[in-house]
């Protein structure tokens, strides 16, 4: 791996930390950040339909949820939502922490 792809991969893990710590912050001012864009189900992701429709491929594509931040090359987890930041087994296989929209269809 070069030099920069390095430095771009510590830059984006400050930045998870930089989020969560921030998130904490608002908690501690009793502020919690909007659900609104948190999928519904178990998963911190839902199928993106439109791109499944436009893009077909042998699986199926997803949308993230907004609060979901992940590294493929370090294994770096966080969620934005709930202010962590770490290696959670849950997490990293994307089934929400954060105890939110957890209805099962």
């Amino acid at each position: 791996m070069n030099k920069i792809n390095i430095l771009r991969i510590e830059i984006m893990l400050l930045w998870f930390w930089f989020e969560t710590r921030y998130t904490k912050f608002l908690l501690l001012l009793n502020i919690r950040r909007s659900s609104e864009p948190i999928p519904r189900g178990m998963y911190c992701y839902e199928r993106d339909k439109e791109r499944n429709i436009k893009e077909p491929i042998d699986g199926y594509w997803i949308k993230p949820c907004k609060y979901y931040r992940s590294t493929e090359k370090t294994g770096g987890i966080a969620c934005t939502y709930v202010g962590y930041n770490g290696f959670d087994p849950c997490l990293y296989d994307s089934c929400k922490i954060c105890g939110v929209k957890e209805d099962i269809d």
